[in-house]
Order: structure tokens, then sequence, then C-alpha cells
């Protein structure tokens, strides 16, 4: 919730100091949204293999965590350009290691809730057949 905050804190502070990229409006709009859309859009078929996986008791991918990184940062961007803001983009760039950060968390602590051992035990997460 808070990287929603600070995407949009920067739209609003490059509106306002007039810090806008140099792309006529009628092409930024479009492509912006149309990038959103598609990062959207990926984050949703992201999400809804993960709950076709967990109702089918499948494992889940070491990768899963890092896809949605992906399509949340295409979101990000796709709001910079249809905002045509520099401080969008530099924001977005920033918040990719704090996604990564976010992501290794939640996999060590779903290893520790499956495993009850810490993740960096066992470096090869996968079970092999």
């Amino acid at each position: 919730m808070l990287h929603l905050l600070a995407i949009w804190m920067s739209v609003a502070t490059s509106l306002m100091a007039g810090w806008s990229i140099s792309v006529s409006l009628y092409i930024s709009l479009p492509l912006g949204f149309m990038i959103w859309l598609l990062g959207f859009f990926l984050n949703l078929r992201l999400i809804e293999t993960r709950r076709r996986r967990r109702a089918t008791h499948s494992r889940a991918h070491v990768q899963e965590n890092y896809r949605r990184i992906a399509a949340r940062t295409v979101m990000n961007l796709g709001i910079a350009l249809g905002f045509r803001s520099w401080l969008t983009m530099i924001v977005a760039g920033v918040l990719i290691p704090l996604y990564v950060e976010a992501a290794k968390r939640q996999r060590m602590y779903l290893d520790y809730l499956r495993t009850g051992t810490l993740s960096d035990a066992f470096p090869n997460r996968i079970p092999r057949k």
C-alpha cells in the first residue's frame, strides 16, 4: 500500500513542479495506459495461477514472486509514461529493491511455515522427484 502512495505522490509532485517527459500527451496517455493494462493483466494472471495451484495443492515455483515484481514495475512505468513524469520513473526504479526484499521475506516466512526451519538452510528449494 505504501508503494501506491509513493507512486501517486511522485505523480502529483512531478505535475506541480513541471518535471515532465517531452512526449506529446496524445502519445503518452494511450501508450502509458496500455503499458499499465499489460502489467495489470499480467499481475491478475499470476494471482489466478497461484490460486489454482493452491486449490490443487501443487507446489509453488520459486520465481512466482519475482514475476509479480516485474508486473508491478510495468504498471508503475505505465503510470510514469501516462502522466509524463520523470520523478515517477525514478520512484519506480527505487521501489524495485523494496519489492525484491518483500518477496524474499515472504518466501522465508512461507518456508518457515512449511518446514519449521529457516529457508537459507535449504539452498535448493524445489524438491526433486
